[in-house]
């Protein structure tokens, strides 16, 4: 694992956490006490120590040397619902001019994708509880270890699991997309269960998460019925009849 130099802060993704019992590592200034993470997000940086510590987006900004590097790592919140926002502003935007992207950060865009990809598969997704195996692959091994060793992946590296993720043999359903809504849906089906209270509701969840878990997909009266906010277009993307999108 690489550990950050004496007495600094690496940022190693953006994950869930949960928004009941997580509180941020970092104490306000104001009355010292630790925030909480009502919508279930945090940015997990690794500490000095080498254990990873969630912070919010501006604790985080404040421990880094650089706050620009929280930038570079993966988001595996990114397919969490969108905020709707107001149409004026969304108008705003879209009529300014856009920075054509350099070399250098395409070949991190590309990077954080290999590697976001590869943990889906070996463990966020891997690690869901009777999940179909096929969600693990072997071929990626190395490269998890590698990635969980606090290696980055080596162009050649990200070459070959975008190939993979790209392949037409890797069904719609273990694409990046796709597992990151498994992902997201999962996370917020056991933070449901947790909350619930009545046997009935608990059953009913969990069946949902075992379908979830076999099948990598939920229809959208399964994710309505179950009260959860998904992405507008949470697993459109498993049915080849939609176009699965690509990263790149």
């Amino acid at each position: 694992m690489t550990v950050p130099p004496p007495g600094r802060w690496m940022p190693v993704r953006k994950d869930f956490v949960d928004p009941t019992a997580t509180r941020c590592h970092a104490r306000s200034a104001r009355g010292g006490r630790h925030h909480g993470f009502p919508e279930g997000q945090a940015w997990i940086l690794r500490g000095p120590d080498g254990h990873e510590y969630p912070f919010g987006d501006a604790c985080a900004r404040a421990v880094l040397a650089v706050p620009g590097e929280l930038d570079t790592v993966p988001d595996y919140t990114e397919r969490d619902a969108v905020k709707r926002v107001d149409a004026a502003i969304d108008a705003a935007f879209a009529s300014q001019p856009r920075r054509k992207p350099t070399p250098a950060e395409l070949a991190l865009e590309r990077r954080n994708a290999a590697t976001r990809y590869v943990v889906l598969r070996m463990e966020k997704v891997a690690g869901v509880p009777r999940v179909q195996p096929t969600v693990r692959f072997p071929a990626l091994e190395d490269l998890y270890q590698q990635i969980v060793a606090g290696r980055p992946l080596a162009p050649a590296q990200v070459q070959r699991v975008l190939a993979i993720e790209r392949s037409p043999a890797t069904p719609p359903k273990l694409k990046a997309l796709n597992l990151l809504d498994v992902y997201t849906a999962h996370v917020k089906l056991e933070w449901l269960i947790a909350a619930a209270s009545r046997e009935d509701r608990i059953r009913f969840l969990r069946s949902l998460h075992d379908w979830l878990a076999r099948h990598l997909v939920l229809s959208a009266a399964q994710i309505e019925a179950a009260g959860i906010v998904m992405h507008p277009h949470a697993f459109r993307s498993a049915w080849p009849a939609d176009g699965a999108g690509e990263l790149f």
